[in-house]
């Protein structure tokens, strides 16, 4: 039964193993395994290309091609990262440098693909609302660039960062989440200082309809204060739905590619 190890990134975390290449901010060096995983083993033991080189000419691993390379103990979450760092994939974010988009906000051309989509209001919105931009009067409604109110709702605007495989990039959506009219209070008071980023994680409800995806609306997430003048970063809550996939497992070249020629026709259409 594999262990628990404690990790400063991550917290507890189950025990696995890769070659030491591996660690750290390692990206696009391969990631290879014997098998994939499995619900006995999640994380088998995984190795760059270059370690593969070495296993592949002493057909397997033995006690000599274990002396040319290092394997090291990581947590679950660092094994994640760093397969989703690493893994090669048919389609690279270079291959994309060629598409040509305009952009609906500045309508000026862009070439390569689209990496952020905002969305400027809580689905629950309605444009007939009054509007107000400072938060803090007695006004029950209103909206701005970071926090919006209906009644007695209250939500945030954040980020959903999708880790680009074979990347240290990121695919991020825009989007806004609820918070608890306390949580929602805490962030007002605190959400411009240094004391934001120390507040806990926030529970909080998907409140945006993303077109890419079925329904997104009210899947669970967290989310987490960052320094002033950072967007609120959001966590999904693992699910069987496919933003929850590709927030947890990544998102590939090949399907940013996909949301990118979207969009484009999208505008055009």
């Amino acid at each position: 039964m594999a262990r628990e190890v404690q990790c400063e990134m991550h917290g507890s975390g189950r025990e696995a193993f890769v070659c030491h290449h591996l660690l750290g901010d390692a990206v696009g060096l391969g990631f290879n395994s014997v098998s994939e995983p499995s619900a006995d083993d999640p994380y088998p033991d995984a190795w760059c290309d270059d370690c593969e080189i070495i296993r592949a000419e002493h057909d397997g691993w033995d006690e000599e091609s274990q002396k040319l390379t290092k394997i090291v103990l990581l947590c679950s979450g660092c094994y994640e990262r760093a397969r989703i760092r690493n893994t090669r994939t048919e389609v690279t974010l270079d291959d994309l440098a060629n598409l040509r988009w305009k952009c609906t906000s500045c309508e000026e051309w862009h070439h390569g693909p689209i990496l952020d989509v905002t969305h400027d209001a809580p689905h629950y919105w309605r444009e007939e609302y009054p509007r107000k931009t400072p938060p803090g009067s007695s006004q029950k409604t209103f909206l701005n660039e970071d926090y919006c109110q209906i009644d007695d709702d209250y939500f945030v605007r954040g980020i959903i960062q999708l880790p680009i495989v074979g990347t240290d990039q990121h695919f991020c959506w825009g989007v806004w989440g609820s918070l608890s009219s306390a949580n929602f209070d805490a962030v007002i008071e605190k959400g411009e200082s240094s004391e934001g980023a120390k507040l806990p994680r926030m529970f909080s409800w998907l409140s945006t309809r993303i077109a890419e995806y079925p329904d997104t609306l009210n899947l669970k997430m967290f989310a987490r204060i960052q320094k002033p003048g950072a967007r609120p970063f959001f966590e999904l809550e693992p699910a069987d739905h496919p933003l929850a996939h590709e927030f947890h497992e990544g998102i590939t070249p090949a399907r940013v590619r996909e949301l990118t020629l979207k969009r484009v026709d999208a505008s055009e259409g």
